[in-house]
């Protein structure tokens, strides 16, 4: 086996150049999973995508909740969130069922 080239070292760089792009592209696309609560799981039968979003901001709205609401509501939507008021479920899942 020979020495290890110039062209040889640029090619090593760039697979694994692409190689770290493609795994920080793999994990920044993960589904986001909606808890198996009751209240989740009665907003997964509605069809209506502006109804189960409403449904969604009833209680993860804009204003924050007192610490009695945050107990009983989920937390309130970030401000950089990048779907506001758009189609919620197009990101977030139901959690899978635990086996």
């Amino acid at each position: 086996m020979g020495k290890i080239r110039g062209r040889d070292l640029q090619f090593l760089f760039l697979m694994a150049g692409v190689v770290g792009v493609l795994a920080v592209l793999s994990m920044t696309g993960k589904e986001r999973f909606i808890p198996r609560t009751e209240a989740h799981l009665a907003v997964a039968s509605v069809k209506d995508t502006a109804e189960a979003d409403a449904v969604c901001l009833s209680c993860h709205g804009e204003r924050a909740p007192s610490a009695a609401e945050a107990a009983r509501q989920g937390l309130p939507m970030p401000e950089k969130h990048p779907l506001r008021k758009k189609n919620c479920r197009q990101c977030h899942r139901l959690e899978r069922k635990k086996p």
